[in-house]
C-alpha cells in the first residue's frame, strides 16, 4: 500500500457523466433561479404597496388638519377593520334596506390649546345647542389632549351657525378659529395654516427680518413694489456706520396689499438671504403713521386735563378752512398721501449742497480726525533758583 492518501473528490470528478444528467441539472438550476427572482419581485411589490399606503395615510391626515375633509369615528374604525367591513357589507346587501344615517351639521374648530379637554369644548358650545358628536384627535405628547383642532357636530343648521358666530372667542387663552366643516375659504387672503403662523393680527405694516447688512430702503421698496402701494420704508440702522441692523418695516396703504406681500414668497429673497416677513405689531403700525400718534397724544393730554393751547387750535382751524377751500382736500386721502410722497421723493432726488448734508452724531465722531501723540521740543525758558 502506497503512502499517498486517496482523494475522493478527485476520483468522482474523473467519473464520466452522461448528457441527460447535465441537462437535468441545468433545468433544476433555471427553476431555482426563477423561483428566487419571483420571490424578490413579490417582496418588492409588497414593499411598494406598504409605502403607498403610508403615503396615502399621510396625505389624508394633512387634508384633515387643513379642514378639507371631515373624518368620523366610523370611518377610522372602518379603516382599522377593513376585512370586517367587507363581510358586513356583503351581509347588508343580502338583507333588507340599509338604515339612513341622521343628518348632522358640523363646525371645524382650530387654534386649540393642547391642554384643552373634550369636556371644555363641549361646555364652550353648550349655549349653541346639543352637541351630537365631538371628534377631537388626541395629541402625541403625554399631556396633549388634542392636536390643535376638533370637529363639533350639531343636530340643526341653526345651532351650527350659532357656533360659527363664537369665532375669535378664547379657551385657555387661545382665540379660536371656527368655521363650517364644509367651508374651505381663506381668512383675510391667508390659509388657516398661514394665519396660525402669524404672531400678530393682520395689519398694513409688515416686519421684515433677516435682512443683509448692506440692505437699503430702495432695495426693500423694489422687492415689494409689485405687491401694492407702499407709503414708507423704515430700516433699523447703526448710528456710526449707517448700515442696516438686519430688520425693517414696510408700511402699505391697505391690509390687502400687506397680505399679498406675505403670500408672495418669491419676493422674500435679498442677496441670497431669505427674509422673515410677518405682520407688524400695533406699535409698529402706529409708528408708521404719525397722525395716529398725534391723535393719541391729544387724547392722553385731554384725559390728563392739560390746559389746551388756544393759538394751536386756532392755527389748526385755519388750516382746515384753507384745505376745505382748496381742491386738493376734496381728493381721496389715499391720492393725497401719494402726491405728498411723490413730492418728498422729488426733494430727495435734488442735488443738495455740502452744507445741507447732515451727518449722524455717531458717524461724525467715528470719522473725526485725531492728533497723533509726538514728542515736542522744549521752547520755553528755564527758571533757576540760587
Amino acid at each position: 500500500m502506497s503512502d499517498d492518501a486517496f482523494d475522493l473528490a478527485t476520483a468522482f470528478s474523473n467519473v464520466p457523466v452522461d448528457e441527460d444528467t447535465l441537462k437535468q441539472d441545468e433545468k433544476m438550476k433555471r427553476r431555482a433561479e426563477k423561483r428566487a427572482q419571483g420571490d424578490r419581485e413579490e417582496k418588492r411589490r409588497i414593499v411598494r404597496e406598504k409605502r403607498q399606503l403610508k403615503k396615502d395615510a399621510r396625505e389624508k391626515n394633512k387634508k384633515r388638519k387643513r379642514g378639507e375633509i371631515v373624518s368620523s369615528d366610523e370611518e377610522e374604525d372602518g379603516e382599522e377593520n377593513a376585512e370586517e367591513q367587507q363581510k358586513d357589507s356583503k351581509k347588508q346587501k343580502s338583507s333588507s334596506k340599509k338604515k339612513e344615517k341622521p343628518v348632522e351639521f358640523g363646525v371645524w374648530v382650530g387654534n386649540l390649546a393642547f391642554k384643552t379637554t373634550r369636556e371644555q369644548i363641549t361646555k364652550f358650545f353648550s349655549d349653541c345647542g346639543t352637541v351630537t358628536r365631538l371628534k377631537c384627535p388626541s395629541g402625541n405628547g403625554k399631556n396633549s389632549n388634542n392636536k390643535g383642532f376638533a370637529y363639533v357636530m350639531f343636530a340643526t343648521k341653526e345651532e351650527a351657525d350659532k357656533a360659527v358666530e363664537k369665532s375669535e372667542q378664547k379657551i385657555d387663552g387661545r382665540a379660536l378659529l371656527i368655521k363650517a366643516s364644509d367651508n374651505f375659504e381663506r381668512k383675510d387672503g391667508l390659509t388657516v395654516k398661514e394665519v396660525k403662523k402669524q404672531k400678530n393680527p393682520p395689519c398694513a405694516t409688515l416686519f421684515i427680518g433677516n435682512l443683509p447688512f448692506d440692505a437699503t430702503k430702495e432695495k426693500l421698496k423694489e422687492a415689494f413694489a409689485e405687491c401694492g402701494d407702499i407709503m414708507n420704508v423704515r430700516l433699523g440702522t447703526f448710528e456710526d456706520s449707517g448700515k442696516c441692523k438686519g430688520f425693517g418695516y414696510v408700511d402699505f396703504e391697505t391690509v390687502e396689499d400687506a397680505t399679498a406681500a406675505i403670500r408672495a414668497t418669491n419676493k422674500h429673497m435679498m442677496d441670497g438671504r431669505k427674509m422673515r416677513v410677518e405682520f407688524g405689531s400695533e406699535d409698529a403700525y402706529r409708528r408708521g403713521r404719525p397722525w395716529l400718534q398725534r391723535e393719541d397724544a391729544r387724547a392722553a393730554a385731554k384725559k390728563a386735563g392739560a390746559p389746551s393751547n388756544d393759538t394751536q387750535q386756532q392755527d389748526e382751524q385755519s388750516q382746515r378752512e384753507q384745505y376745505n377751500n382748496e381742491e386738493s382736500y376734496e381728493k381721496p386721502a389715499r391720492e393725497y398721501r401719494r402726491e405728498k410722497r411723490e413730492k418728498r421723493e422729488m426733494r430727495e432726488k435734488k442735488p443738495s449742497s455740502s452744507s445741507d448734508k447732515r451727518v449722524a452724531p455717531g458717524l461724525a465722531l467715528s470719522q473725526a480726525q485725531r492728533q497723533k501723540p509726538t514728542v515736542q521740543a522744549f521752547k520755553g525758558t528755564k527758571i533757576t533758583f540760587d
